[in-house]
Order: structure tokens, then C-alpha cells, then sequence
């Protein structure tokens, strides 16, 4: 490790303190000794750390007492959520065309990703023998799904391999769920807001949705239930981990509720699981699926937000659907990529998918409080910001902002964010926006958040009596 991720590192273990409240305003901070001891660091580290927190403005510097945590320093807030009576809403006909660049697009920079590595698994594997280039399991090649069980086991996460079928990634998985579970007119559950790209492929299939509001402890599972003792929808449509945009997760207790009702009232869950291992304290937690004794949810994830999107591999485990899902596999695609899926389960199998997670969420937490610092320091003070424990995603409110207008606005410049609008078949959240912080902060990202910041101010100054509901 570098001097200068040493520094930031430590860096951000203060942030994360501060915003959990271990560090008050105004409270003294470990002497620069005593910090360098502690962490076993040089004295020229700890003070690199502290003057970078000073520069963000969390902490302050008074050359005869040493450094404290700045009286002004406003912590990230848990963010508000609509609450609203769930209702059945259709869906356009054509998705409207979204953003799919920088700030709006939540993937990694091409930097976090552990390419050299990768690289040598996939040569290793053209390099093994003549029979890759045959066909192999239209359900995918048991050496992956055995690598991908061994891995999820080490997290407390059991499966057998035979319950896995590999997929051309997460949306693959989930459409073929919904293909074999609902039927086109038919609604969906899906929690508000909800993912683009869950909605986009609802809509391509025909379906309707009545989107269930989230609240601090996960989703209304009242309205949930209703909806399910009441027959009114074919399915449910969600992710229970670091859920995008809004990067909060349902509590153990609320996972293993929505397995009781789906076996209860035999409605089927689609669990969409693809940010589970971007958990930032470096322990994933557990999916519903772990909590599904009768098979009634079907688990669906991929390695497109950890690790690269550009292999199209993910999987799902369906439960009770596994055998007409099978079939379904083998009628239409004949399988993934085989070299691609061997290439996968050396890498996997190695430990080095699991060493590169340790790395990659010790960035991720440390970018995640870079954003969320500049962001708080630059747009209005009553800017809610929600700092999630995991995922790639910021979701926060604009009071008196329409996000949609600012959208606009800043695609002339080049800077692509992705207004709350998109996330919703409601008109509630006008004044939020999601940006990923999967990039690493550039001097390039800082300057757009910069900009972004600044337009922002100047939409309020235009319009300092406009209020958007």
C-alpha cells in the first residue's frame, strides 16, 4: 500500500466514525503521536491524514492543542422516504432512453477492477486444453458453480451447486424469472423507487407494477402483505441488499417475513442480489433466499457490480422453479460462454475474487465518504444525503430543485447524472438524484461535481420561491 492510500485510509476510518457519532463537534482528536502509534503508521502518514481532513473541512487544526472535529462538520443524514398508498400503475409501452455515462451510470472505474489477475485466468484457461471450445452445460459448467457455492459458503451463505444455473448475467436471470412466474398484463411488486433497469424490463415485457414504499427499517411490509393476502400481484420484483438508488437494506427480520409470506400466499420473490458483496465493513449480508425453506424465491446475481460487466456471467438459484427455469435455459441460449465461465471459477476458485472484495470495499468506503464530503460542502445546507453501508450508489434530496430541469441542464455539458424521476412510475421524487461513486474521485469527477454543485445554486438563485412537491 502506497503512503498516500495509507493516509486517506486512515482518513476515512475518522469519517466513518465522526458520521457514526464516535466524534462529537469540537471533540479532540488522537495526538499525532498517539495516532501514529496506534495505527502503526509514520508521524509523517498521520499528519498527511489530518491535513486531508482538514482540507475537506471535518476537522481543524489549533497549532497548541492539536486537531479537532470541526463545530460545523454536518454528518450525512439517513434520507426521507415517500410514504404513500401502493396502487397498480402501467407502464410506457417503450422505456424512455436513459443516461448511461459517468456519474450516472453505477459501475466501477476500470481502475478498482483486478484486471492483471483476471487476465491470467483467462489465459490459463485458453492455454488447458482443446475441449473448452465444445459445447458445455446449457446450465453452466459445474466447476464455476461449485467455485461460486464454495465462495458464498465462506459468508455464511449455503447453497448446493446443483441450485445454481449460470445466466448472461443479473437482468438474464430475472427476466427469465419473470418469464416463467408472471404473465404479460400481469403486477408486479417492486419497492419505490426502484431500479431503471427492473422497470425498463418490466415494461419490454408487458407487465404493470404497484411499487410498494420504503421506509427506514426496509419496505411497508403491511402493504406488502396486503397486496400478496389479497392475490393482486403475480410476483414480487426486488433487491433486499444495498438496494439501488437508495443503497439501504431490509433487516434480517424483514427478509425472513417476505420468505414467510411468499411461501404463505405463494407468491413468488425475484430477488435481485447483485450488490450484496459490495458491503463496505467488508461483510455481505445475507439475502432472503437464505431465509427460503420452500423454494418460493428465486435468487438472482452476477458478478457485473463487482467485478466485470463485460464477461455477462451471473446465475440464479430458483427454488421450486428450477426444473421449467432449466428448460427454459436449454430452449433458448444453449448456455453461456464455456471458456468465459472456466476463465471465472479459476479466478474464483484461487481466493483471488475473494481477496480482490476486501481491497475493492475498503475503496469503495473510502470513496463513498470522499463523495458524500464534497458533495456536503458544496450544495445547500438542507441537502439530504443518505450514506450508504455498501453498493455503488449516493441518492439524496434537492429541496426547491427540479432534478429533471437540472438533468437537462447539465447534459449540455457533458456531466450525466440520473434525476429521481427515472426511478418511479410516481411523481414523488422530482428532487432527488443518484450518482455513482464507483469512479475514483479524478481531478476530472471533482471538477463535474464541482459544476454540479454550481448549477445547482444557480437553479436557486433563478428560482429562490419555487417549490417542487
Amino acid at each position: 500500500m502506497t503512503k498516500q492510500a495509507k493516509y486517506k485510509a486512515l482518513a476515512g476510518q475518522f469519517i466513518r466514525a465522526i458520521e457514526a457519532g464516535e466524534y462529537q463537534g469540537g471533540q479532540p482528536l488522537p495526538s499525532l503521536r498517539q495516532l501514529s502509534a496506534l495505527n502503526q503508521v509514520s508521524m509523517t502518514t498521520a499528519l498527511a491524514s489530518y491535513r486531508y481532513l482538514e482540507s475537506l473541512g471535518i476537522i481543524t487544526a489549533d497549532p497548541k492543542r492539536g486537531f479537532f472535529v470541526n463545530l460545523e462538520h454536518n454528518p450525512a443524514s439517513d434520507i426521507r422516504h415517500a410514504q404513500f398508498t401502493a396502487q397498480v400503475r402501467p407502464l410506457p409501452a417503450t422505456p424512455p432512453p436513459r443516461l448511461r455515462s459517468g456519474l450516472a451510470t453505477a459501475q466501477l472505474d476500470p481502475a478498482l477492477i483486478d484486471a492483471q489477475t483476471l487476465r491470467a485466468s483467462l489465459t490459463r484457461t485458453m492455454k488447458s486444453n482443446h475441449t473448452l471450445f465444445n459445447y458445455g452445460d446449457p446450465l453452466g459448467e459445474i466447476s464455476l458453480r461449485q467455485a461460486l457455492v464454495s465462495h458464498m459458503k465462506t459468508q455464511g451463505f449455503v447453497l448446493n451447486e446443483q441450485d445454481l444455473i449460470i445466466t448472461q448475467g443479473c437482468l438474464d436471470a430475472v427476466k427469465t424469472a419473470l418469464e416463467l412466474t408472471t404473465k404479460e398484463g400481469e403486477v408486479i411488486a417492486v419497492p419505490s423507487p426502484c431500479y431503471t433497469g427492473l422497470l425498463d424490463t418490466l415494461s419490454v415485457m408487458g407487465r404493470q407494477v404497484m411499487e410498494i414504499p420504503c421506509n427506514q427499517d426496509g419496505i411497508d411490509l403491511v402493504q406488502m402483505e396486503h397486496a400478496m393476502a389479497g392475490q393482486q400481484i403475480a410476483a414480487c420484483l426486488l433487491s433486499a441488499n444495498f438496494q439501488n438508488p437508495t443503497g439501504h437494506c431490509l433487516s434480517a427480520k424483514q427478509k425472513q417475513a417476505l420468505a414467510r409470506m411468499a411461501r404463505q400466499y405463494q407468491i413468488p420473490v425475484i430477488e435481485d442480489d447483485v450488490y450484496r458483496e459490495l458491503s463496505h465493513d467488508g461483510t455481505p449480508p445475507l439475502p432472503v433466499k437464505h431465509f427460503d425453506n420452500d423454494g418460493w424465491v428465486l435468487w438472482c446475481s452476477s458478478i457485473s457490480k463487482t467485478l466485470a460487466p463485460g464477461l455477462r456471467l451471473g446465475w440464479c438459484a430458483p427454488g421450486r422453479f428450477y426444473n421449467r427455469y432449466s428448460d427454459l435455459v436449454r430452449v433458448r441460449s444453449l448456455g453461456c460462454n464455456r471458456p468465459l465461465q472456466l476463465a471465472l471459477a479459476d479466478y474464483i476458485g484461487r481466493g483471488h475474487y475473494t481477496r480482490y472484495l476486501k481491497k475493492l470495499n475498503r475503496m469503495l468506503a473510502l470513496q463513498c465518504d470522499q463523495y458524500i464530503q464534497m458533495l456536503t460542502s458544496q450544495l445547500p445546507k438542507n441537502t439530504q444525503i443518505n450514506r450508504p453501508k455498501g453498493g455503488l450508489v449516493l441518492w439524496f434530496e434537492l429541496p426547491n430543485v427540479d432534478t429533471k430541469q437540472l438533468q437537462a441542464q447539465l447534459v449540455e455539458e457533458h456531466i450525466y447524472i440520473l434525476c429521481g424521476d427515472a426511478f418511479s412510475t410516481t411523481d414523488l421524487y422530482h428532487r432527488y438524484v443518484r450518482l455513482n461513486f464507483g469512479q475514483c474521485l479524478s481531478a476530472e469527477v471533482e471538477s463535474q461535481l464541482t459544476r454540479f454543485a454550481q448549477v445547482v445554486e444557480q437553479y436557486l438563485c433563478q428560482k429562490p420561491d419555487k417549490n417542487i412537491s
